[in-house]
């Protein structure tokens, strides 16, 4: 039987267990797919398959022959009820588990064949088909979650996370699922859901993106809301974490929130910076077991530790390709090293520190400049809650760094008190020469701002809207 795709709605639902289970037993590849944020808001995407199709809603007029011409499949979505039309081939979950034996036979795959096919965030271009093997989750929950993030068959995890995105998928569904966890699964994110279901389930695991944390410490101040003291321990990833809302949140959960690096490419986690003795503050840790990293130049030769560098990685967790894009494949992966696009550096210790994206970079003079080190102290100002640095050219064609800030609401701080802020923490040629206040920033749907859409929205003439009450 030759593997084809599960495609079906993006939202978190207690069926995912089921199909991703399932369909793997029957020797299919799996994938789960993001709305797109663009243009089409309400468009999934798919790139990089051969074989086009369209699923139309069943009321919906359809160029049969147009359609046909072009080479092009199409397939009806049912009308409400179980007397509705459905899909060719296509069959109701209530049927098939009804009439399913308890006994089956999983079919026999190779484990460096694909399992899932994920699609890459698309903040710095167009998402592309992470293929990831069984080999890699085998990897990452046997060789990482066990050593790194240990779950015990006791723990709740909340599964907050949408499961088209590996940190929820590889960490919260197949980690939770292969330790035997119990899941508490919220298809709908809101921070009061959130906070809520911690409570009912008594949730001793949180996985979540930094934007969750920051709403959870929101929700904990503007409310005397009881706040749960279940969690044993908290994980962070995704994006950067500030350092003012780690501390908050581990204060008033009474938690340790271990920041951990991953990507797509790496069926997520490949470091995590540990609590306790072993924590560095503003650390992603050292390399997990199994996994080997290491700082290159531009000339893939490894530099010593304490300079910076593009952080590349090696092991059985790294994917083995785009689906259908040889060319993106060999510039990312060379001589079987994953080249991450993340600038950083490895202390004399072995941990490792993020400083920022190799395409985020701000250059200045010749003088490379990190955003994420501007939105640290543009963080640590009592008056933001979110914020973002971004480099736009200047009237010579230079550089120059412009923020986009969040105000806390009912805070009135304004552009003057924001750069003076700013100078008193930050080298001169790192001070932002503008600021601008949005009512929010743009994110994907896992809370990570894109710095990409921040840049095609400015420029040096952009005029400042200052939000003063």
């Amino acid at each position: 039987m030759a593997p084809w795709r599960l495609i079906y709605n993006p939202k978190g639902d207690a069926a995912d267990v089921v199909s991703y289970g399932a369909a793997l037993a029957e020797g299919r590849i799996v994938g789960k797919y993001q709305l797109s944020n663009e243009e089409l808001s309400d468009a999934v995407v798919i790139q990089s398959v051969k074989r086009k199709s369209i699923v139309a809603g069943a009321d919906v007029s359809v160029d049969r022959k147009r359609a046909a011409q072009e080479n092009i499949d199409v397939a009806f979505a049912p009308r409400q009820g179980r007397r509705g039309a459905k899909p060719l081939g296509s069959v109701f979950l209530s049927e098939l588990m009804s009439n399913a034996s308890p006994r089956f036979d999983a079919e026999e795959r190779d484990v460096d064949e694909p399992a899932a096919l994920l699609y890459t965030s698309g903040t710095t271009g167009k998402p592309k088909g992470v293929m990831l093997t069984h080999r890699n989750f085998i990897s990452q929950c046997r060789d990482i979650c066990a050593h790194i993030f240990p779950l015990y068959s006791s723990d709740r995890v909340v599964l907050v996370l949408p499961l088209y995105h590996v940190y929820g998928l590889a960490n919260g569904l197949v980690a939770g699922i292969f330790f035997g966890c119990g899941l508490s699964m919220i298809p709908q994110y809101s921070p009061q859901t959130l906070l809520d279901s911690i409570r009912e389930a008594r949730a001793t695991c949180l996985i979540a993106v930094p934007i969750m944390y920051n709403h959870l410490v929101t929700l904990s101040r503007r409310k005397k809301a009881e706040i749960p003291q279940s969690l044993r321990v908290s994980v962070s990833g995704g994006a950067p974490l500030p350092a003012e809302t780690l501390k908050e949140f581990e204060r008033v959960f009474d938690t340790r929130i271990l920041e951990g690096y991953g990507l797509t490419e790496t069926t997520s986690a490949v470091s995590l910076n540990e609590s306790g003795e072993k924590y560095k503050p503003g650390s992603i840790g050292p390399a997990a077991p199994g996994v080997e990293m290491k700082v290159f130049d531009e000339s893939d030769r490894e530099v010593p530790d304490g300079n910076e560098g593009e952080i590349v990685i090696r092991g059985d967790v790294v994917t083995r390709g785009y689906w259908n894009l040889p060319e993106e494949t060999a510039a990312t992966i060379i001589d079987g090293w994953l080249h991450t696009g993340d600038l950083g550096y490895r202390d004399e210790d072995g941990y490792f520190f993020i400083t920022d994206r190799k395409k985020d970079l701000i250059i200045r003079g010749g003088y490379n400049i990190s955003p994420r080190e501007v939105e640290e102290v543009l963080y640590s100002h009592h008056d933001i809650e979110e914020a973002a640095v971004i480099g736009v050219p200047d009237k010579r064609g230079e550089e120059i760094v412009k923020a986009f800030v969040v105000l806390k609401e009912g805070e009135q701080a304004d552009e003057k008190s924001i750069l003076e802020f700013c100078n008193q923490h930050l080298t001169g040629f790192k001070v932002p020469r503008s600021v601008e206040f949005r009512d929010s920033l743009p994110k994907n749907a896992t809370g990570k701002v894109l710095h990409k859409e921040l840049r095609g929205e400015s420029s040096d003439e952009d005029r400042m809207i200052t939000r003063e009450g």
